[in-house]
């Protein structure tokens, strides 16, 4: 019933495009006749078969014609792109040109900007400042991907990677071909390294070691204060003080700031081991 009531309210408001509402809307959003009669009929047509439900009909038509409005601008926006990497324009002539990209490299560069032009509706200022920005750092890619495939090696490795496993212990394998993995990600998306791609995967390598050692810190405070009584429990049952408890879990705690126990393994039957390894010492 709302639908018959809102199409009639439209119709209305309308008439055969003549009525003062209708050329307002002319008039305010600088369309053509034939864009509005468009809009016009896809909102009846939604309105028709229950894909929105307005409580206020002007207001709804108000939505349809603004985004009508700022589809078009994308569209403009996406033309001026186009025009800008055309070799004799004069922004490519002036501030692309010099870096020599083949047109794979500038396709793909373009399809960056424009799916910002879609995504965010960028202005035409952005539109250049990403296509330098792009053009540039596709030049830095090679040399970038380069230095990766460097401490890469044949099979990772290489001395650096190496010499990272034994500074961070904690760093397994798979650490290691996921930051890589990352990073050539990031090179892909034009990231820029100020401080080079060894430098940077030296970073990532002491961030990724500092979080899985975090999640074994939490994860033991969660054996030890937030599992209800089950580690007093526990302490009782292996017949050991409390202070006992205190230099077991200490002891774990030395452990993980050396990197020498994964998130995973701590579970219960790990605290259990370790409580039957002290007991043992003692």
């Amino acid at each position: 019933m709302i639908n018959e009531i809102n199409i009639k309210r439209l119709d209305e408001l309308i008439g055969d495009f003549d009525t003062p509402f209708f050329n307002y809307l002319l008039y305010s959003y600088d369309l053509t006749l034939q864009e509005c009669e468009e809009i016009i009929e896809k909102l009846k047509s939604d309105i028709a078969s229950n894909k929105i439900i307005s409580n206020n009909i002007v207001s709804t038509l108000d939505d349809y014609l603004k985004s009508k409005v700022i589809d078009l601008e994308k569209q403009e926006k996406i033309e001026f792109l186009s025009s800008l990497i055309q070799e004799d324009n004069d922004f490519y002539i002036k501030y692309l040109k010099k870096y020599d990209l083949d047109s794979e490299d500038i396709n793909m560069i373009y399809e960056r900007v424009e799916s910002k032009i879609i995504n965010d509706n960028i202005s035409d200022f952005e539109i250049k400042r990403y296509l330098e920005y792009y053009f540039l750092n596709s030049v830095k890619q090679l040399s970038y991907i380069n230095e990766l495939d460097n401490i890469v090696g044949r099979n990772y490795d290489t001395l650096i990677i190496t010499n990272l496993k034994k500074k961070y212990p904690i760093l397994q394998d798979r650490d290691i071909v996921e930051i890589i993995s990352n990073m050539y990600g990031e090179i892909i998306e034009a990231k820029e390294f100020k401080k080079g791609i060894k430098n940077e995967f030296k970073r990532q390598c002491m961030v990724k070691s500092e979080n899985k050692k975090a999640q074994c810190r939490k994860k033991l405070d969660y054996f030890v204060e937030g599992s209800g009584d089950s580690f007093s429990k526990l302490i009782k049952f292996k017949r050991l003080s409390k202070d006992d408890g205190k230099i077991i879990v200490s002891e774990i705690k030395e452990d993980i700031s050396k990197g020498l126990i994964q998130p995973e393994s701590i579970d219960g039957v790990f605290i259990t081991k370790r409580f039957n390894d002290y007991n043992e010492r003692e």
